[in-house]
This record gives structure tokens, C-alpha cells and sequence, in this order.
């Protein structure tokens, strides 16, 4: 932060100084360090000793975190004005207590019906409290960063980007709703929390709402000749303010002196600025942010002019009253949805934060606790302190040497080893990564750019800086009250360390706008880069790589294959905590341990894009069917998921959880996944929610519609699940009773997926004799509802059939190169498996289960199932049928001990042996079975999964659920899949049958299907990425599972490591569970 108590707030050249810690005292030196001569206590004694010190006070300590002890210290205890550091605990707190992933949704509803292009009501704003509502949303969904931000001004900002950007894209979102006129008026909503406080160091008002840092950028510059009026540029041009220019061009040596004086406000709001001064002749042009007084006003104003550009017509303008909040609430339903934005994950705004040290955005982490961890609607701001400070005592700090009263450091006092014991702290949590590469570089950005550029530590230093000074008019200087510098460096010996660094007190000239920095920071900076260079005693450096150093693993020698595509690259990858921190030639650097890749493949961790796994990591959690693979992350969900719960779902659900002896006390998806996470998981793992579930939640198991009240249950059930961290919606429309929806139902749950930034994933409707309708009505389905589409394992179902999928493909990438997103997974297996019932006509399963088995006991009954059976159908899956009959169907996972005999069994083969009917044998072991039987159906061939597998827009998913060679959940007759895909693609298709590179594969398996579900940080090896690493030999992996052997275990598989943690090493696990629950864009943790 950079403030002062001189002058007007908006002077240009106070507000160009940036950003800097403080904390000074005087010293008494506590050194822990050999005192040769040259050495790091001596170059800070020198510093220390320039005159410009004289009356300074310093706070000083360095601790190395490989060694967990202090290796410097200087007046470590006493408290020091720290600044914009304050930021760094701010921010640490925002990150861990909402997490790194969390996204804000910014919605905009309607308050009424359309009819014929005209809203008959209002639009209404509603503020999420997502600060970056501005231009530096970049292409890749990160948020780019001036090193010099806009709202600090100076000849160094230029501003960044289009100051409107998500305004004009909600804009657009509204205007293809169709509407051409408004009746009403555009509102913001701002009940998160108070609108109105300004923040200490640049003035801009704190608000739930952001619009371009709630300023308005206005580039200044001089006129031609003296006397003539600045020249100002305004971004962006809006109605809610006009400039009345009075600002004149002064002398080529005079001072800059220019000021927004005399705001009148006028009688609709709006506001009319004076601008007044001089700039001298011949300087550069400099950015003068105006921080606008209502950033409520100010947002329905632009999100007013953004629609009339569409085309949009708002015949009521806004009112001096603020809108009545509670009333329009009432409307914020998904059906009255009009528009989405959804911010890039939350370690973005934290970099854009500390990198520039934006003021605002730290000003307003306290309220954003408050309400969104903290829930209140009252004392928000100290409901959010009250949450830091729950946060910081579980570090064990002594909060007796902090104070803080806001969140950007405005009024804050810590002392140096209350800093360094945090930073160590922050080191060791989830976010801890996220929140290092947050901070500005030495030498090379953020705050930091111009500090030490030319030194050896440039570039290795990542470091919050902060400033805090005052005019001192009986001296005309500028008091430095606080100057600091805290993070963390790896030094040129490879220590790693914490540090805080504060200089208090130091005057500085007032004339030069760069004197802090220049003065104050540069010695900061200078002691930062002796620390690096310094030599620490023997007894107290780092330990030898076989018990310490500076990374956790390193795996060297290895083929780094990263998962994009491109070509494999010889190198080394070292992991820190749970992420990649290095990748390249580490030939000097240390880990406490290091694997030799030499002739393995270093991959990301494989993800499997359709599992089944939900339930069986509440029973027996080990994984190794899919660990041993090199499957890291699994999404499942299909159709049928695993919440929401009810006693309808439970239902058909209750035998199997009998068996198991497992209790499914959730009914929400946020329930199980914290149930999830408490149990722990091996695999990180995501899920849909399945639009069957929803509709057995609401209906049960009928074959009819839902009526409009039922419906509108079913789309609330989607939106609860979506915000609980669903990545979609899913259907499986061959079961009943997801078959019995019809496909205006699905579009209608599809577009509540969409608002929450989900995909459409679905088993269609027919993979068979209607395959080509089916795959019409899923495009359909993603057309009419705005989001991707999804395809289950993607196939060709039926011997007459066969050698149709370059149409099948063709018709997908028609689709693809009309515009839409659309996609599919595959398993390499031409057999398919599901419920051995599963090849019944729907209608036989209304009802559920029951009803099912009460059919099949009627002889009636099953003579009419028989004759459908017997022939292939337009309207329903035969897959006894598509399997070329009996000898097509292996019978496998009996839960019956009476009929385990025949497991492993074509029902051929069983009905020889109870001398029946083929049929008939089938219907008895549904019956015998209670409808649990499992079957492989024989239905695709190789010539169609070949050319499936080629296409550059399928990638790979297991179709079932994480197993173990014993325990409960062991079945000695599963689908070879389990166990055997990833090997069986990556060493029989690509390296034995060269159907194309080892590279395309590896992204077939990694950031496709990482893209797909929008896995931040996941499918690619990459620094900062998360530690999701498979090592395997690719001239060994291969499959070992058959038909007749399917709980073989597959070969080639070294090591995987899942979120930085070995799990699997050489055909064993390792017995941790490192897993994390995978929320999607739409979970919002005040749902949690």
C-alpha cells in the first residue's frame, strides 16, 4: 500500500510510488550466522550504516525452512509498520480458507416474463464480489498483471486490456435471450456486503461489485505549448461521469500538479468532475485513475450502455434509492437466469494481487470472508478478521505481535518473526504453491521489476513488497514510516528460506516520486540478494540429498512426455509438496528423494474420463486396479449418481449397500463429498450428477413426463448439485429410468448445467440401429442448452452395423467444424458390460426392480419379452440382439453363491447346462439374481474402435469402478477393463499396432480429457501444476486381463504419483491416500 497524509489523495506523484513492506526498529542484533568478514551480517551492517539511516529503525530475520530454524536475526521482536506485506496475510487466508480453485459467479437475472422481445421487468446485477470484473481476463483464462497497476497511475500504466470486457460479454449473454426492450430498469445487487468504504491507499471505494477496479482510467498528458489544456483519454467512456477539463500545460521544469476537484453530483447520479492543475511541457503522458463514488451505479450504467449497443432498449433509468434487494431476490431463480460470468480460479486474483499489490482487491478479502466463509450479513469485516485470526492461531503463532485493521495494510503492525513463522506455515499448506508464485519476482515483476534487476538473486526471489509514507512539512521530505520486503528464495547454495525484511522511518526527498523506491527499497533489496549469495555455517546448511534439500522428489533421466502433444523431451521434474516445481536439466539441485527414469516415460497422471467408483471408495478405497494402470484422476457419474439421495433413489439402490454393509447417509452431493474426503481417496475424483438420478429423486421409476412442478424440482436438484461441484449433467438413456426421459426434459436440465459452467455427458440414446438419431438428439440437446457435449464410450453396436463409424465419426465432426463443442470417449474393447437385466425392454423395469422381477414371473409376460427380444429394435437397446445372440452374452459378477458356478459363463453355455432356453435361462437369472448380474455383451469390432480411437477428439474412459485383488469388493469375473485399459491402449494399439503417436496418446489420456472437464492445473506436466506424475516403461506396459482372466494385473507401470505423493511403486501400493474430491466450475463454498 502506498498512502499519505499530504496533499490531495489523487496527486499523481504520490500515487505513482509503489508499493513496499515496512517494519523498522532499532537494532540489536540476534545473529545466528559466522561472522567472516564480507559475510551477510557484515553487508547488512553496511547498509545499515548509510546516512540516509542515520535515524532509521530495521527488522530483520531469515529462516531456513530445510532446516526449520532461524539463521539471521535482528530486532526480530519488535513491531515494525509492515505495509502492503499485510497483504501476504490477507491473501494466505483468502486462498486457504475458500481454496485455490474456488471461481465467483456473477449472474444476472430477470425480475419478469419476456414476451415478444420485451422483459417486462427489470435486469438485475448481482454482485458475487469476483474483483476482477475487468480487462485482465486473458485468452487462457488467466489474469494478466502491469507491473505498475492503474489504480497507483504513473507514465508505467498504460491500463490493461478492455475495462469492459465481462460487462460486454454478459451484455451479449442477455441480448440471445432474445430480448429487444426492457421495461424496467438494470440494477446491481450488493447485499454481500456494504458498499461505501474507501480503501486507504489509492481511495477506491470497497464494493461486492468490481467493474475495472472501480476506477476510471484517464491517461493525462500535456498540451503542445504552454497554456494549452491537457490532453486527457477516458477509458472506459461512460455517462455515469463526465470530465470538465481545466487542467493547463505548465513549464517544461515545472511540477506536476493535477487534481479532480469540485464532483458534482447530479440529479440522476451521475457525476461531473473538474479536473484542475498543471503537467509540465513535454512529459510523459501518466495514467490518473478516477475511483468512481458508487461502483453500484457505476456498473449499471455501463451493463446499460453494453446492452444498448446490442441492440437492447431500458426504458426506465436508474433512481437515486437504492434498489430493494430483498424483493428482487425472490427472482434469482435458474429459470429467470439471463447471463453467467465465472472467474478464473481464486490463485489468479491472489497473483494479481500481490503482484501488483492492488489495494482494493487485499481491501476487500476481510468482507468476502465474512460473507462467503462466514455467512453474515452484519459485521462482515470483522466476521472475516475473526476468521483470520481462527486461521492464524492454528499455526500456533503468538498473535500478541501482530495488529491489523484492514486487509490491504493501511493500519498494521507485525514484527518480523511473526512474519517469517507465518510465511513457514503457508509453506506447508494446500495452497502453498499457488500462493509463492503469487508473489513478485526480484528483478523481474510486479513490484519487485525494478528492484535488483542486475544482481545474481534477480529472478530468484519471490517477495511481497509494501510502502507506507508521510509528508513531513516541517522538513518538506517524505517520511518512509514503513518500508518492507517478505517471502521466500531459494539461495545460490540451494538453502531454501523465509524472510521479512523492514525498514522504518527513513526520509526521503519529496521531489522525487521514485525516492522510496529508489532509496529505501533498493536497501531492502540488496540485503534480500546478500542472502542469497551467503555462505551459512556448515552445521547449519542444508543436509545431503538422501535426507533433505530442496525439493521432496526428483525424478531424473527420464523421456518427458508433458501431455500436449508435442514431442517427448529428455530431462528431470522435481516435485515440491503437491506440485511440479521444476522441470528441465536440475542437474544441482537436491530432493530427498530421487528416482532414476533412465528408460521410462514421464507422464502426467492418466485420467479416466468415465469411472464407477463413487461407492466403492466408501467400501474399500485402495485402487490398485487403476493405480496400477497410472490412473490418477477418474469422473464418473453416469447417469446414475451418486447423489442427490433420497428414499426413492435408495430404493433399487438398498441390496447392494446391504452387501456392503454401507450406510449412504448423504443426500446431497456436497454431503458425500465431504463424506468423500473425510474417508479419504487414493484418486482424485469428480462426478456429474446424473439427470436419471434427479428424475428418480422427483418421480421414482414411472415411465411418464414430470408435470411442470415436478420438473421445476428436478432442474432445482441439478442447480444444488452444480454449485455442490458437479462438472455436469450425465444421462445413461438405455436404462430405465433415464430411457423414459424425453429429450425436451434433458434440454431443460441441460440449460441449468450450463449456468454453472457444465458439460452434457451422455450414454445416448442408441449406439446401435438408432445411433445416428441419437447422436442428432445429444448435438440437439448441447445446441439448445449452450454447453459441450460429451459422448459415452463412443462404439458401433450390432454385426450388421459394423463399418459405420467413419460415419459416426463424420457426422461428430461435422458438428466440430459447424462450431460445436462436442467430443467422446472410448475403452479398447469391442465387448461392452453392464447389468445382464439391462438387456430387457425398457418398460419391463417401470416401476423398478420389483415391479421387474414381477413380471418376469409371469409367463405371459416373459413369451412378449421373448418376441422383442428376438428382433432388433428402432426404439430400445437390444443388446441380446446386437450381441449376435447367447453366445454373445458372458454372464460375470454373480451376488448369488448358488449361481457362481456359472460365472465366467456365455449364456449359451449356462442355458446347455440347465437344459432351457437361452431366454428363459436369462429371465431365471435375473430372477435368482435379483437383478444384480452382470454381463458382457460382444456388440462392436476392432475395424470400428480402430478408426474411433485414431480421431483426435476421443480420448479414453474405463467404464468401471476402482477394484483390488481381494477384499469385498473383489469379483474374479469383471470386464477386462478394469485392470487392463490404459496399458492395453497405450502398449497393443500404439506401440504394437502404431496407430499413431506415443505423444497423441499420452494427450488422449491426460489434457483432452483434462480440457474437457475444465481440471485446473491438471493433464499436463507443467511448473505449478499439480504433482500428478505415471512413470512407465513404454517397451514394456501392456495389458495381462483377458475375457477368460480379467483381474490380471497389467505390467509397465512404475511409479504414480498423485498430488505430489507416491502411491504405487513396482506393482505395490504405498498405501497413501493422496486424493482429492474435484469440485466443478459451479461450487461455491457457501454451499459447503
Amino acid at each position: 500500500m502506498t498512502t499519505s497524509t499530504r496533499g490531495h489523495k489523487f496527486m499523481m506523484n504520490l500515487s505513482r510510488t509503489p508499493p513496499a513492506l515496512a517494519l523498522l526498529l532499532h537494532f540489536a542484533a540476534s545473529l545466528l550466522f559466522a561472522q567472516e568478514s564480507g559475510g551477510l551480517p557484515d553487508r547488512i551492517q553496511a547498509i545499515m550504516n548509510r546516512p540516509e539511516f542515520a535515524h532509521s529503525a530495521f527488522g530483520i530475520e531469515f529462516y531456513s525452512l530445510d532446516r526449520d530454524k532461524p539463521v539471521y536475526r535482528l530486532n526480530e521482536n519488535r513491531l515494525m509498520v509492515p505495509g502492503s506485506t499485510t497483504k501476504l496475510f490477507t491473501e494466505g487466508t483468502v486462498l486457504e480458507l475458500l481454496g485455490e480453485d474456488y471461481r465467483f459467479h456473477t449472474r444476472v437475472y430477470r425480475t419478469g416474463a419476456i414476451k415478444n422481445g420485451t422483459l417486462e421487468g427489470d435486469i438485475v446485477l448481482v454482485a458475487s464480489g469476483d474483483p476482477n470484473l475487468s480487462g485482465r481476463i486473458q485468452s487462457d483464462g488467466t489474469l494478466g498483471f502491469e507491473n505498475m497497476d492503474h489504480s497507483y497511475g504513473g507514465p508505467d500504466s498504460k491500463g490493461l486490456g478492455d475495462p469492459l470486457l465481462v460487462v460486454k460479454e454478459l451484455a451479449q449473454q442477455i441480448a440471445t435471450k432474445g430480448i429487444k426492450r426492457v421495461k424496467g430498469r438494470v440494477l446491481v445487487d450488493v447485499t454481500l456486503f456494504p458498499e461505501g468504504d474507501r480503501e486507504l491507499g489509492t481511495g477506491v471505494v470497497i464494493s461486492p461489485i468490481v467493474v475495472n477496479d472501480n476506477v476510471i482510467d484517464v491517461m493525462a498528458g500535456p498540451g503542445g505549448k504552454e497554456g494549452a489544456p491537457v490532453t486527457l483519454q477516458i477509458s472506459p467512456k461512460t455517462a455515469y461521469v463526465q470530465f470538465i477539463n481545466q487542467a493547463t500545460t505548465g513549464k517544461a521544469d515545472s511540477k506536476s500538479d493535477f487534481n479532480y476537484t469540485a464532483e458534482k453530483v447530479n440529479p440522476d447520479g451521475t457525476r461531473t468532475v473538474t479536473v484542475t492543475g498543471n503537467l509540465p511541457l513535454g512529459k510523459p503522458a501518466e495514467m490518473a485513475a478516477y475511483p468512481v463514488p458508487e461502483p453500484s451505479r457505476f456498473a449499471a450504467t455501463v451493463l446499460t450502455e453494453a446492452l444498448r449497443e446490442k441492440g437492447v432498449t431500458i426504458s426506465l433509468a436508474l433512481t437515486a434509492a437504492p434498489p430493494d434487494s430483498k424483493t428482487l431476490a425472490s427472482d434469482y431463480k435458474p429459470e429467470n437466469l439471463l447471463a453467467e460470468h465465472v472467474s478464473p480460479p481464486l490463485r489468479e486474483d491472489v497473483k494479481a494481487t500481490l503482484k501488483v499489490s492492488q489495494n482494493l482487491h487485499a481491501s476487500m478479502g476481510p468482507f468476502l470472508l465474512g460473507a462467503l466463509v462466514g455467512h453474515k450479513d452484519k459485521g462482515i469485516d470483522q466476521a472475516g478478521f475473526d476468521l483470520e485470526r481462527e486461521f492464524l492461531s492454528k499455526s500456533g503463532l503468538d498473535l500478541t505481535a501482530a495488529s491489523q485493521s484492514d486487509g490491504a495494510g493501511g493500519n498494521a503492525f507485525f514484527t518480523a518473526d511473526f512474519v517469517v513463522r507465518y510465511l513457514t506455515f503457508m509453506a506447508k499448506q494446500k495452497g502453498s504453491e499457488a500462493f509463492r508464485r503469487g508473489l513478485p519476482i526480484l528483478g523481474r515483476d510486479g513490484t519487485l521489476s525494478k528492484i535488483q534487476s542486475n544482481s545474481t538473486a534477480a529472478g530468484h526471489v519471490y517477495a511481497k513488497t509494501g510502502t507506507y509514507d508521510v509528508y513531513d512539512a516541517l522538513n518538506k521530505n517524505l517520511m518512509v514510516t514503513g518500508k518492507g520486503l517478505a517471502g521466500y528464495m531459494e539461495t545460490s547454495k540451494g538453502e531454501h528460506l523465509a524472510f521479512a525484511l523492514y525498514a522504518n522511518n527513513v526520509a526521503v526527498s519529496a521531489d522525487d516520486p521514485e525516492a522510496p523506491l529508489n532509496v529505501v527499497g533498493q536497501a531492502l533489496g540488496e540485503i534480500a540478494a546478500a542472502a542469497y549469495d551467503a555462505s551459512f555455517p556448515p552445521e547449519q546448511s542444508q543436509a545431503g540429498a538422501e535426507t533433505s534439500g530442496e525439493y521432496d522428489v526428483m525424478i531424473r533421466n527420464g523421456k518427458i512426455i508433458d501431455g500436449s502433444g508435442n514431442p517427448w523431451v529428455s530431462g528431470d521434474l522435481a516435485i515440491r509438496g503437491d506440485r511440479i516445481a521444476a522441470i528441465g536439466k536440475l542437474d544441482a539441485a537436491h530432493a530427498k528423494r530421487v528416482i532414476d527414469a533412465s528408460g521410462l516415460v514421464v507422464a502426467p497422471g492418466f485420467i479416466d474420463m468415465l469411472g464407477q467408483s463413487e461407492l466403492n471408495l466408501l467400501i474399500d478405497n485402495r485402487s490398485l486396479s487403476k493405480l496400477s494402470q497410472g490412473i490418477t484422476t477418474e469422473i464418473t457419474g453416469e447417469g446414475a449418481s451418486v447423489a442427490p439421495q433420497n428414499h426413492l433413489t435408495l430404493a433399487s439402490l438398498q441390496p447392494s449397500l446391504d452387501q456392503y454393509h454401507l450406510k449412504a447417509d448423504w443426500s446431497t452431493l456436497s454431503e458425500y463429498l465431504t463424506r468423500l474426503e473425510k474417508t479419504g481417496t487414493p484418486l482424485n475424483i469428480g462426478t456429474y450428477v446424473g439427470a436419471a438420478q434427479v428424475r428418480e429423486a422427483v418421480l421414482g421409476d414411472v415411465d411418464r413426463a414430470p408435470t411442470p412442478e415436478e420438473l421445476e424440482k428436478m432442474k432445482a436438484l441439478v442447480a444444488e448439485a452444480m454449485q455442490d461441484g458437479a462438472f455436469g449433467l450425465s444421462t445413461a438413456l438405455i436404462y430405465p429410468p433415464g430411457h423414459y426421459a424425453k429429450t425436451d426434459e434433458l434440454i431443460d436440465l441441460a440449460k441449468v448445467a450450463a449456468q454453472y459452467g457444465g458439460i452434457y455427458a451422455t450414454h445416448m440414446r442408441s449406439e446401435g440401429q438408432s445411433e445416428v438419431g441419437a447422436i442428432d438428439e445429444a448435438l440437439r440437446i448441447g445446441r439448445e442448452a449452450h454447453l459441450p457435449v460429451e459422448i459415452f464410450h463412443l462404439k458401433v453396436v450390432g454385426k450388421s452395423r459394423w463399418g459405420s463409424m467413419p460415419k459416426i465419426v463424420a457426422i461428430i465432426q461435422a458438428a466440430r467444424d459447424s462450431g460445436q463443442d462436442v467430443s467422446a470417449d472410448m475403452y479398447p474393447y469391442v465387448a461392452g458390460g453392464t447389468a445382464l437385466a439391462s438387456s430387457l425392454p425398457p418398460w419391463v423395469a417401470d416401476g423398478g426392480m420389483e415391479k421387474l422381477l414381477e413380471r418376469l414371473h409371469d409367463p405371459a409376460t416373459r413369451e412378449k419379452i421373448k418376441k422383442e427380444m428376438a428382433a432388433d429394435h428402432p426404439n430400445w437397446e437390444n443388446l441380446y440382439f446386437d450381441s449376435g445372440g447367447p453366445a454373445g452374452v458372458l454372464v460375470a459378477g454373480f451376488v448369488n453363491p448358488d449361481l457362481k458356478k456359472f460365472d465366467g459363463q456365455t449364456l449359451e453355455q449356462i442355458a446347455k447346462a440347465q437344459k432351457k432356453s437361452p431366454l428363459d435361462t436369462l429371465f431365471d437369472l435375473v430372477l435368482q439374481d435379483k437383478g444384480q448380474t452382470g454381463a458382457l455383451y460382444f456388440i462392436a469390432n476392432e475395424q470400428d474402435l480402430r478408426y474411433g480411437l485414431s480421431q483426435p477428439w476421443t480420448s479414453i474412459g474405463l467404464d468401471a469402478s476402482e477394484l483390488s485383488l481381494d477384499g469385498p469388493l473383489f469379483e474374479p469375473h469383471e470386464h477386462p477393463r478394469a485392470f487392463g485399459t490404459m496399458p492395453r491402449f497405450l502398449g497393443y494399439y500404439v506401440r504394437d499396432q502404431h496407430l499413431l503417436p506415443l505423444e497423441q496418446a499420452i494427450r488422449k489420456i491426460t489434457s483432452l480429457p483434462a480440457q474437457r472437464e475444465r481440471l485446473v492445473g491438471r493433464g499436463l506436466l507443467k511448473e505449478g501444476y499439480f504433482a500428478d506424475v505415471t512413470l512407465f516403461d513404454p517397451a514394456r506396459i501392456q495389458d495381462h486381463a483377458t475375457y477368460a482372466s480379467p483381474t490380471q494385473l497389467s505390467v509397465g507401470v512404475k511409479y504414480v504419483f498423485v498430488n505430489g505423493q507416491l502411491e504405487y511403486e513396482d506393482g505395490r501400493l504405498t498405501g497413501t491416500e493422496s486424493g482429492r474430491v474435484l469440485r466443478g466450475r459451479g461450487w461455491n463454498s457457501r454451499n459447503q
